[in-house]
């Protein structure tokens, strides 16, 4: 693994494993568990791909985004006019191309763990953002990219705050959806 990935890796993995954890508690054979689950991706999602110039790290950002996706499965889930809030704190800033390739490192890599879920929800159960299709050039497109724009020490830096930012946006929503699960 090239040194500049394995550096971001590893600043990031606690803030990894804390998301991780923080999404375990969702039961997603559950239908209103794994509603919850999906919007806690979505608070997080939405306001991410609406402010995220990543056309300016990948040229087919608009093609990997997934908001869209998580619409169609809450529609599925639940009325598709129903609140499902926005509250989750500050969204990263996005004014270098390596904060935008750190907070791509994020969202990329989490459909390599979507992919893992979606064989564990049930029949019926809508999964048109955890099977979201990611062919393996395309994260291996932005691991390219990464390696290249990260190459000094600021950029590194740079990259890592904005992906723990990301990291603790997604680590926020899991809390406040989980917290309106257990009716605390």
């Amino acid at each position: 693994m090239n040194p500049t990935r394995q550096a971001l890796r590893a600043a990031t993995a606690p803030a990894h494993d804390r998301v991780d954890a923080a999404f375990a508690d969702f039961d997603l054979t559950d239908r209103e568990s794994y509603a919850r689950f999906l919007a806690a991706h979505a608070d997080v999602m939405w306001a991410l791909e609406a402010a995220l110039p990543g056309g300016r790290v990948v040229d087919d950002w608009e093609e990997r985004k997934r908001g869209a996706l998580l619409r169609e499965d809450l529609a599925h889930l639940r009325h598709p006019g129903e609140s499902w809030g926005d509250d989750i704190g500050a969204i990263p800033a996005f004014g270098t191309d390596h904060a935008i390739a750190g907070a791509l490192y994020v969202l990329e890599g989490s459909r390599l763990g979507g992919k893992f879920l979606a064989r564990r929800l049930p029949a019926g159960f809508p999964r048109a953002y955890l099977d979201a299709d990611q062919r393996a050039e395309k994260w291996q497109q932005l691991l390219t990219v990464i390696d290249r724009l990260l190459c000094e020490p600021i950029a590194l830096e740079a990259a890592i705050a904005a992906a723990l930012a990301t990291f603790t946006a997604f680590e926020r929503s899991a809390e406040k959806w989980r917290k309106a699960e257990v009716g605390q």
